[in-house]
């Protein structure tokens, strides 16, 4: 090789060195700027979350969520649309959510979970430096939001909505002509119904909520048939055909008090009751035996129960004492009654006696008090602050529960307990802004006593059943992550007395504090909570002013305090005894979403100065605005 040859191979080399050099420099430069971020194009539906920091990801998936929800999803049959809301709103107050509120749930988006898969996916690696620095090598990695839906809450909507597409099939069926004079059976044809393709509709909105999409969700319907066809029912026309034959039925009940008590069953009620079946794929004789306990409950348990009222107690000196007397009471035994009257009617005999079973309260009463030994827990609230009415409304909701016994297997339900909620209960209003005006709104402060039986279920170690948080933090109910709110109908705390002995329920007021006390049979169960975990701190937006023509000019009055936004969880554990029938450890997750709640202040309208002359004229003007004692929410 010559000199000149040998030089210039050098310099090639040199040259080829100093490229590859710059390249791999640049290359861990780019690694290295690219080390917390997303490779470009990386994309979830049409929204590029390319060179985005975790913290950058999660604003922009808020951000899109927020779309969702504000926008909510039209589901359309027809020409009929309607739209499923999902922002998280109140109107104006803790304690009566707004209906949007009570369908957020309907969809769960789970940022984590896709900000984990993100970055575990991404591939910033040397081929992906390659296609950057080489564009028309580039190529984009799609991905999908983990999201989720709630099936209940959608049926429940769907059901409230679109109800007319849900059609039940109707089976052949038996009835009775008497046109010609006489009873003669017909056979009646079955009729096909449908029902919404539910299989369809939620595959359509996990994809469209997988890449944020709102568009519409067309519903589909598909055909339900029933399972008895007309041509089943001659099979066993004969057999019918005796039934009706044996003419009406006669059921009596011995009162004590008022004697023998007769009811008459006409064939063409009778008729009614009779069914057909499959069993063995061979059609037979049946009976309805739902349209039997109706018609019993309807016609003839009106004449014959009489309600039991359990007595109430209290804890007097460490024990228990009544100041309500139990009523005993009966009932007809809708069950018994109902099965014996179809074996009646399979047979030559027309008459039957109802079969009514006793309540009796004193042999619940004999059993040592109910089996109410010790304080199984105690929850605690409170609601320093409160305006009179409130008080006097959280006070009328305890008296409702004080000494209440619930039974063993029973479920409690705040709601029912309560029952009606109103001036002739003795509530009395508290005020709330709706469409831009205060109005009074009976029950406030109720939300108080749901919190409060709530935490005393924990405590007991009983199971809840229903348990929603309000939309917002107010500062009654603090700790965030531990309130339970109560409207009628809905939403509802529930729990059930799983303990085997009856649970009896004291409350008591001391100042500012209320306090439910839960006594029983303790059966060795224990029960623990951790500390609520505050996370995802939002803050509201800039105070907002109402006009309104309620209040002088200048005149200010906040409705509305403003709350920070936030999540919140804990942890609810209840380890049972050694024994026990259920799984010896249980660890149940409460979870709350509250959103950020702005100051709301209704501010009178400034009366306009008229025109003086020519263009000029002088502006409206008012006071500044002084501070103005708050209006209580129903909170």
């Amino acid at each position: 090789m010559t000199k000149s040859k040998k030089t210039a191979f050098i310099a090639a080399a040199l040259a080829l060195f100093l490229l590859l050099a710059i390249f791999f420099i640049t290359y861990l430069n780019w690694t290295n700027a690219n080390k917390e971020r997303l490779p470009k194009n990386t994309m979830i539906g049409g929204i590029d979350f390319g060179e985005q920091t975790k913290e950058e990801v999660n604003k922009t998936l808020e951000a899109n969520e927020e779309t969702v929800r504000e926008q909510g999803i039209n589901f359309q049959h027809g020409g009929k649309i309607v739209n499923l809301p999902l922002k998280l709103e109140s109107s104006a107050s803790a304690d009566i959510p707004d209906v949007s509120t009570i369908y957020a749930d309907a969809i769960v988006y789970n940022k984590e979970k896709t900000i984990t898969t993100l970055f575990i996916n991404k591939n910033n690696n040397f081929l992906k430096y390659l296609q950057e620095l080489l564009p028309f090598f580039n190529s984009t990695t799609n991905y999908e939001a983990v999201a989720s839906y709630s099936p209940t809450v959608i049926e429940q909507w769907l059901k409230e909505n679109f109800d007319e597409l849900n059609i039940p099939p109707e089976p052949a069926f038996f009835s009775l002509d008497n046109s010609q004079g006489n009873w003669e059976l017909i056979n009646n044809q079955e009729k096909i119904g449908k029902e919404i393709n539910e299989d369809e509709l939620f595959n359509d909105l996990i994809n469209n909520l997988k890449v944020f999409n709102n568009n519409d969700i067309i519903i589909k319907t598909r055909s339900k048939y029933p399972d008895i066809k007309r041509e089943d029912l001659e099979l066993v026309r004969s057999g019918v055909q005796m039934i009706i034959d044996g003419g009406d039925l006669n059921i009596f009940y011995n009162n004590a008090k008022r004697g023998k008590i007769s009811w008459t069953v006409k064939i063409k009620e009778i008729i009614t009751w009779i069914s057909v079946k499959k069993g063995d794929n061979v059609a037979q004789i049946d009976f309805n035996q739902t349209k039997i306990r109706e018609y019993l409950l309807n016609t003839i348990a009106k004449d014959v129960d009489e309600d039991a009222v359990l007595p109430r107690f209290e804890i007097k000196d460490g024990k228990v004492t009544s100041w309500q007397q139990g009523i005993s009471g009966r009932e007809v035994d809708l069950e018994a009654s109902a099965n014996l009257l179809t074996s009646i009617l399979l047979g030559p005999e027309r008459e039957a006696e109802l079969i009514v079973k006793d309540i009796n309260i004193s042999e619940l009463e004999a059993e040592n008090n109910f089996k109410i030994k010790e304080l199984l827990g105690t929850g605690h609230s409170n609601f320093i602050g409160s305006p009179a009415n409130r008080r006097h409304n959280i006070a009328v909701g305890a008296a409702a529960i004080q000494g209440l016994l619930i039974k063993p297997g029973e479920e409690f339900s705040l709601v029912k307990t309560l029952g009606e909620i109103d001036a002739s209960t003795g509530y009395l209003p508290e005020l709330v802004i709706k469409d831009n005006k205060t109005i009074p709104e009976y029950g406030g402060g109720l939300c108080q006593v749901a919190t409060t039986i709530f935490r005393s279920a924990l405590a007991s170690g009983l199971p809840i059943t229903a348990r929603r948080s309000h939309s917002y933090r107010v500062s009654y109910y603090e700790p965030a992550g531990t309130d339970a709110a109560v409207y009628d109908p809905w939403p509802d705390v529930k729990f059930v007395n799983d303990t085997g002995s009856y649970v009896l329920i004291q409350s008591r007021i001391a100042g500012n504090d209320i306090y439910f006390d839960f006594w029983g049979t303790s059966d060795g169960r224990i029960a623990s909570t951790t500390a609520p975990t505050i996370y995802n701190i939002t803050r509201p937006k800039p105070t907002k002013i109402v006009e309104t023509d309620t209040l002088a000019p200048g005149e200010k009055k906040c409705t509305e305090h403003a709350h920070n936004g936030a999540d919140a969880y804990f942890d609810y554990t209840v380890i049972y005894p050694e024994g026990a029938t259920t799984t010896p450890e249980q660890v149940i997750r409460f979870s709350s979403h509250y959103v950020p709640w702005q100051e709301v202040c209704l501010v009178g309208k400034a009366t306009s100065t008229p025109e003086i002359s020519g263009n000029s004229e002088l502006g409206a003007t008012s006071s500044q605005p002084s501070t103005a004692s708050s209006t209580s929410n129903i909170e």
